[in-house]
């Protein structure tokens, strides 16, 4: 019993810590960059969120607000200023560093590492499956991906590396028993792509200073890919699997390994509670509640697609 108390106390002493040096953000407000819309989706919007990175982010308790593509530099560095986090979605852009989405989130990358070095400033950024292979990409100044993975609808337990021991996302601290034992010996991460990031392009790209890899994985060919990575010195993640997808896709025609899982739900869980916690520690704000309400995602439709592609509904918008 002295043993849980003490260690109960650490905690605690622990989290006032943290708070003292970032102070506590109860009401984060975080950003999903918009991507171009191609073949089904074109008739729908121009541009398109996915709606599960939406209720993904409000699950760990966040607002949001859809990050608009091709728009002037002012209106990103406004965003910047205001938000407390943004998220990098998957999708299907053919040339993603050249894209809108690619561009916009390149300021983003840009200004999180800057106001770091400068001051301390905190902005965390966090990629999903595309979004962690675009930040791959911008820490290396260019495109690093391999082609030809064989990922595509395929659930997977973590293949932990010698650093996960210092991952900040599964820390000792916030991740239970529970959740360790799902995402190391379940099929609870869920992947679909065709490409990928390896840690010999890794080294080869002199990016392997800037990101610490904490798990990967082999698609069905047996080739590895990176799973999950961690920047060293900023607070920027990449999943390559998608943890949004436990929680709230379940097209059973298009995305049939998704893993729904008790294990799977609570390891999807896990990491939109920590990238939250992430964003309390960012200090950005609006000017005012009423000017954070004009952004916020409340004023957009949602759309049912599940017709048209593997996600259930997206929010489209006209750039």
């Amino acid at each position: 019993m002295a043993v849980v108390c003490g260690l109960v106390n650490f905690i605690v002493l622990f989290s006032c810590l943290v708070n003292t040096c970032f102070g506590q953000n109860d009401r984060p407000i975080i950003g999903v960059m918009s991507q171009e819309t191609h073949d089904s989706l074109v008739k729908f919007g121009p541009s398109v969120v996915v709606a599960s990175y939406v209720k993904y982010l409000e699950s760990g308790g966040a607002r949001v607000v859809l990050v608009k593509i091709n728009q002037s530099h002012d209106y990103y560095v406004k965003l910047f200023n205001s938000l407390n986090g943004l998220l990098l979605p998957g999708g299907d852009q053919l040339d993603v560093l050249a894209s809108g989405y690619g561009k916009a989130a390149k300021i983003f990358f840009d200004m999180s590492i800057e106001g770091m070095k400068k001051n301390g400033d905190y902005f965390p950024i966090w990629g999903t499956c595309e979004g962690h292979q675009l930040l791959a990409s911008l820490a290396a100044g260019k495109d690093i991906l391999i082609s030809g993975i064989d990922a595509e609808n395929l659930a997977l337990p973590l293949e932990l590396t010698s650093d996960f021991v210092e991952s900040r996302i599964f820390d000792v601290l916030t991740t239970s028993g529970f959740v360790f034992k799902a995402m190391t010996t379940e099929n609870s991460t869920y992947n679909a792509h065709h490409f990928g990031v390896t840690m010999k392009n890794l080294t080869t790209f002199g990016i392997d200073k800037f990101f610490r890899v904490t798990s990967v994985n082999k698609d069905r060919k047996g080739v590895e890919f990176i799973s999950t990575m961690e920047a060293f010195d900023y607070p920027i993640y990449g999943v390559q699997w998608h943890p949004e997808k436990n929680i709230f896709e379940w097209n059973p025609h298009a995305d049939s390994a998704i893993p729904h899982s008790t294990g799977a739900v609570s390891v999807a869980q896990h990491t939109a509670n920590f990238f939250v916690r992430e964003a309390r520690k960012s200090t950005h704000k609006f000017s005012s509640e009423d000017e954070a309400s004009k952004y916020l995602v409340y004023h957009n439709q949602a759309v049912y697609t599940a017709d048209a592609t593997s996600f259930e509904q997206g929010y489209f918008l006209d750039v």
